[in-house]
């Protein structure tokens, strides 16, 4: 489902770790900026063509996800200032998305929200095992 736009070479060790119940540090400085497709203000290969330079990924969800949400596509942060920059870059580029995307999301992803973009730290399986995200600490310790 996923296509990759230059890769994230974080995930391997820090899904591993969470398979055998750690936190790995990296989860600790993952920032994943996601941005609805439905809300693009552009069609969605002008602006993959934007983001070439950026860790990135996305896809099309299948029926009846679908339903829900068109699909998402999703960068990759180091940090929080480099998350929020990419949001000022781009933001022209995107529109608030409607009560049901937000819905998905939030439900499902566990996120937070600045205008179109949502966002988070690590991925949505780590507050099962960890807590929710925003409480992790912002380092480590």
């Amino acid at each position: 489902m996923w296509k990759h736009i230059n890769g994230w070479d974080k995930c391997r060790d820090c899904w591993f770790a969470y398979e055998n119940g750690v936190q790995h540090v990296n989860s600790l400085h993952c920032y994943k900026l996601g941005i609805p497709i439905s809300s693009l203000n552009v069609p969605v290969g002008d602006f993959i063509d934007k983001i070439k330079d950026y860790v990135a990924k996305y896809g099309f969800f299948p029926f009846p996800v679908s339903l829900l949400s068109k699909g998402v596509i999703i960068l990759y942060f180091n940090s929080k200032e480099e998350m929020m920059r990419a949001i000022k870059e781009l933001q022209n580029y995107v529109k608030e998305p409607n009560s049901r995307e937000k819905f998905f999301f939030n439900t499902f992803v566990n996120v937070n929200w600045i205008g179109g973009f949502n966002y988070r730290r690590g991925c949505p399986e780590y507050d099962k095992k960890f807590g929710d995200w925003r409480k992790w600490p912002s380092s480590t310790p």
